[in-house]
């Protein structure tokens, strides 16, 4: 077995978890720790969704939310078609999934992982309004989780928002729906 990448650089941004039921997950975590408030994307639109390298489609519903200094993330697949979610959670499970990470050059760093034997378990692009490319590597067996890789452009936009949406959030109405146009 080779040696994982190390990229002293990068520095985790979200933290996410796969779970049953993401609203009613983001509102016991605001509850238990205070973070948030969550911005709920229903159905999350993909405009290319890539599962292993074939295309696909999947329905989940996504939560975003700032916890200190990072994002926590929940996701609930609605569906049973074979995801980079259902390869580490069972439907009705739940457990920390991957952690994120801005990357300066994805194309690149999906290459490097790749050539570690890292596979791209899921490629996606939202559309034009929304977070742009982002990949999740299968870094599974090297770290129990995989690592999701998001292209910087189109992306800050969102993760400022969610900082500027926590500033003085006392807790009163922890759960908000969203699309990416909203940004």
């Amino acid at each position: 077995m080779s040696d994982f990448i190390f990229t002293p650089a990068l520095a985790i941004t979200q933290i996410a978890f796969v779970v049953p039921d993401a609203i009613e997950a983001a509102r016991a975590h605001s509850r238990r720790y205070g973070s948030g408030p969550f911005w709920a994307v229903e159905h999350y639109p993909l405009h290319v969704h890539r599962y292993r390298g074939k295309d696909s489609v999947i329905d989940v519903t996504s939560v975003y939310g700032q916890w200190g200094n990072i994002t926590a993330e929940f996701v609930q697949q609605h569906d049973d078609q074979p995801s980079a979610y259902r390869d580490l959670v069972k439907q009705g499970e739940s457990r920390i999934h991957h952690f994120a990470m801005f990357v300066d050059d994805l194309d690149k760093r999906i290459a490097q992982y790749e050539a570690e034997g890292c596979e791209a378990a899921l490629y996606g692009e939202t559309f034009p309004s929304g977070l742009g490319r982002y990949a999740i590597m299968d870094t599974s067996k090297q770290l129990g989780v995989m690592t999701e890789l998001y292209e910087e452009e189109g992306t800050r936009p969102f993760y400022a928002h969610l900082k500027q949406s926590a500033e003085g959030f006392d807790g009163t109405d922890p759960i908000r729906r969203m699309q990416f146009t909203d940004i």
